[in-house]
């Protein structure tokens, strides 16, 4: 048993990851336990998000933030004035054979707020169904989703973690939903790493866009930090 329980200790993250760069992880926060972060993108941006696990299977959270926060310019939040919505609920939890099975939604979107179609530039999730599984022999979680906003889409990730508690993160969104005529419909790829600390404190640089599929958002890098802990 002590040897399984040291297995699984050095497989799992240290602490619970809600989000790889972009796209969500198909976890739910234990009951009582929060999550907040601050993620710096764009020209001078911030945007800080927060969720709390209401029970051991839903999380419920908000975000919020604006373009120019850091700089001399003049703020401009985003064009809703209002925090994004974000709910989920897990369905299955990783034990075994079974995989994590998550049914959320969240309408906050990526980079630019686009006023005319009440979108963001990477769209928003929606509602989306979410399922990933961890390769014990690899250490590497995997998972694919599929979500509705304006349209169907998909995503997909990977997260490898390495010694030290380090994390190589890869993630795709073909944008499929996203009809804007000056797409190259390439699609959203995205690579960054992570690291925890003190079990508790994430820090993550990405960088976005790779492919180019926006000329606004190619090779956009963010630098996130983010604090899990229990009430």
């Amino acid at each position: 048993m002590r040897i399984v329980i040291l297995v699984l200790a050095a497989t799992l993250p240290a602490s619970a990851i809600l989000y790889n760069i972009d796209q969500p992880v198909p976890i739910s926060l234990a009951h009582a336990e929060y999550y907040v972060s601050a993620r710096l993108w764009g020209d001078g941006g911030i945007m800080m998000r927060f969720g709390l696990g209401l029970f051991d299977r839903v999380t419920l959270g908000m975000s919020y933030g604006g373009d120019y926060i850091i700089g001399g310019s003049t703020p401009q939040f985003y064009g809703r004035h209002r925090p994004d919505f974000q709910a989920r609920l897990a369905i299955l939890q990783e034990q075994g054979y079974i995989p994590n099975l998550v049914l959320g939604f969240e309408n906050q979107g990526y980079d630019g707020y686009v006023q005319e179609q009440d979108v963001y530039e990477v769209r928003e999730k929606g509602g989306y169904l979410c399922v990933g599984k961890t390769v014990d022999a690899i250490r590497t979680h995997c998972q694919f989703g599929l979500n509705y906003w304006n349209g169907v889409d998909a995503f997909a990730a990977l997260n490898a973690l390495l010694p030290g508690n380090v994390e190589l993160i890869a993630e795709y969104d073909p944008a499929f939903n996203d009809h804007d005529e000056e797409l190259k419909h390439r699609g959203f790829l995205n690579f960054g790493i992570g690291w925890t600390f003190a079990e508790k404190v994430r820090l993550v640089l990405g960088l976005r866009d790779v492919l180019g599929n926006r000329t606004e958002t190619h090779l956009n890098r963010v630098l996130e930090i983010s604090l899990n802990e229990h009430l």
